[in-house]
């Protein structure tokens, strides 16, 4: 048995009419995950499907929607040839889902393709045509070619639907730039506004990233787990994010960010946009093969509720700037800056102490992805505080072994481990975490990490960086900060979007989104705000005027004295550091 899907593009409607084609008989459950690995939230894909219908030859088969994401299809006892046809619409320009218009195309199988259950393991086939009416489109995928034209449209293979959905694909006059990294193919596939930059920069930066990885988990053999690689970038005004694949990684990022021909200094947004290819590339090993016991096999129809987001997801984000500083690819300085914002981000908020780290892995499909006012008190981030428990549990590591060990053991055993189990391998359980630890560098860690993650305790940061030769300082805020307790952000128009616990701006009754309009009575724009705020930071008291569901609202501020500070980093040439970011 196979499955063979026919995917037709219509980009003036932004449509994809998709044809299914497998052999069956009595019932059939169709089925779209609910959810995508290496994002934890419920996605509910299928309400972009249309018009679904089902036949075999010329009969149509009675097809009934059963949940959210499923339908039951009655085909009779003998084993017939079985038709799926239906739309999917897809305007979501994000790394999550398909997108389609008359520039370009980006194929997220995940949501495009149903699957017969039953059928997850069965060999797929998948036919793309190329749409009307455009000029210069290609193809650019992970998956392998079977018969295809000159240009990419045709057949491609996958072992099973896991593979599918773990390749995806991008159509249109994408521009590609590629490179051998320890003998293996790489490419960036560029998409979207691509202005002119220094493509060679980006080429041996990236280059230098990911063989630093490979090296990471390799140091002997330097061999990667594919025989080619594919970073999928999609260039916007200022979006950014990205998603893992086995094989590949699809990135979104703002075209500023790329760097920028003859220019000798980089800039630090282009440093954590390598930052972002180090990251997405890092989980090849640590997720996509390494991953939670819970993930194997994934059940993509439910929340597979895990406490280990933190090491994933967290321990990547300690190394993908880390390693990306290793490799040379950007400046001891903008590694420490970018490691600064990420103390900042999580220091500013009051969840620290409401949610541990271990929760807020297990509430990632409530929580995290979930846009709400009181976020900065409610949500821990398992990526900002997981990195820093990684670089707190290395401190450790490191002191306790007079530098002879380090975190890097500890993933270096669980990808060991990996390799010798092979198709065996049953992920990593919740409790095997410090037993793992212990087994690769001798030091028993459980005390640390009931403490940090188990419970809301924070490091002693201060002392830990000493150990890499890291000095952590503070700095006052902006004075805007100081006098409202609170984050104030825009361009057009200034809007609160975050909140200090029990600061001036809450206690005076300002919510979340409210736009800024005027301090005691005088208009307030970006150029302004700080200047006006300043005149009152010693005054009893003064008016706010916001815009709160179309309506004026007035408010009375209470400027406090508030010691608020902002961490900052530094390093000399001590051999810890060098060592640090050495290896």
């Amino acid at each position: 048995m196979s499955l063979h899907y026919t995917i037709k593009p219509i980009p003036s409607a932004s449509t994809f009419l998709v044809d299914l084609e497998f052999d069956a008989q009595d019932e059939v459950v169709l089925r779209l995950p609910a959810w995508l690995p290496g994002s934890y939230m419920i996605r509910d894909m299928a309400a972009e499907i249309q018009s679904l219908r089902v036949t075999a030859g010329r009969e149509n088969l009675f097809c009934q929607k059963i949940d959210k994401s499923s339908w039951r299809v009655a085909v009779g006892t003998r084993q017939r040839k079985i038709r799926v046809r239906y739309e999917v619409f897809a305007q979501d320009c994000s790394v999550r889902r398909a997108y389609l218009d008359t520039q370009r195309a980006f194929l997220m199988f995940s949501s495009l393709c149903v699957c017969p259950v039953g059928f997850e393991e069965e060999s797929v086939k998948v036919t793309v045509i190329e749409p009307g009416k455009t000029q210069g489109w290609k193809v650019a995928t992970a998956l392998n070619a079977e018969k295809i034209s000159d240009n990419g449209f045709g057949d491609y293979h996958a072992t099973n639907y896991d593979e599918l959905i773990d390749s995806p694909m991008e159509l249109g006059p994408w521009q590609s730039i590629e490179f051998k990294a320890h003998g293996v193919s790489h490419r960036i596939i560029l998409s979207g506004k691509i202005p002119p930059f220094d493509q060679k920069r980006l080429s041996d930066d990236v280059k230098r990233a990911v063989e630093t990885v490979i090296d990471f988990f390799e140091p002997e053999t330097h061999e990667a787990p594919f025989t080619a690689y594919t970073f999928f970038l999609n260039l916007t005004e200022n979006l950014y994010g990205g998603l893992e694949h086995r094989a590949s990684t699809a990135l979104i990022a703002s075209y500023h960010d790329l760097p920028i021909k003859n220019e000798k200094e980089s800039s630090l947004e282009y440093a954590k946009l390598l930052e972002l290819f180090t990251h997405e590339y890092f989980h090849a090993w640590w997720v996509k093969r390494v991953r939670p016991s819970v993930f194997i096999p994934y059940d993509l129809s439910e929340e597979s509720y895990t406490r280990l987001l933190w090491v994933f997801e967290g321990f990547t984000s300690y190394y993908d700037a880390l390693l990306t500083a290793r490799s040379g690819a950007i400046s001891k300085e903008n590694y420490l800056k970018i490691l600064a914002q990420t103390f900042a981000r999580h220091l500013s908020g009051s969840a620290k102490s409401r949610q541990s780290l271990a929760d807020s892995s297990f509430d990632a499909w409530i929580k995290y992805y979930k846009v709400r006012t009181n976020r900065s008190r409610s949500v821990t981030s398992y990526y900002d505080k997981g990195a820093l428990i990684a670089l707190a549990l290395d401190a450790q590591i490191r002191k306790k072994t007079k530098g002879e060990r380090a975190l890097d053991d500890v993933l270096r055993l669980a990808w060991k481990q990996y390799k010798d189990v092979g198709m065996d391998y049953a992920g990593l359980d919740e409790e095997v975490m410090p037993e793992l630890i212990l087994d690769a560098t001798g030091v028993d860690l459980t005390e640390e990490m009931d403490r940090w993650v188990y419970g809301c305790e924070e490091p002693d940061y201060k002392t830990l960086l000493k150990v890499f030769g890291v000095t952590l300082k503070e700095k006052a805020f902006p004075m805007a900060r100081s006098i409202l307790q609170a984050q104030i952000k825009g361009d057009l128009s200034l809007k609160v979007t975050q909140l200090d616990e029990n600061g001036a701006a809450e206690k005076a009754g300002l919510c979340v989104d409210d736009e800024l309009v005027a301090i005691d009575c005088i208009r307030v724009q970006k150029n302004n705000f700080e200047k006006l705020l300043t005149r009152y930071k010693n005054e009893k008291d003064f008016s706010i005027h916001v815009f709160r569901g179309g309506l004026l609202k007035e408010f009375l501020i209470q400027p406090e004295k508030v010691r608020q500070t902002q961490p900052q980093l530094s390093a000399g040439g001590s051999k810890a550091f060098k060592k640090w970011l050495a290896n």
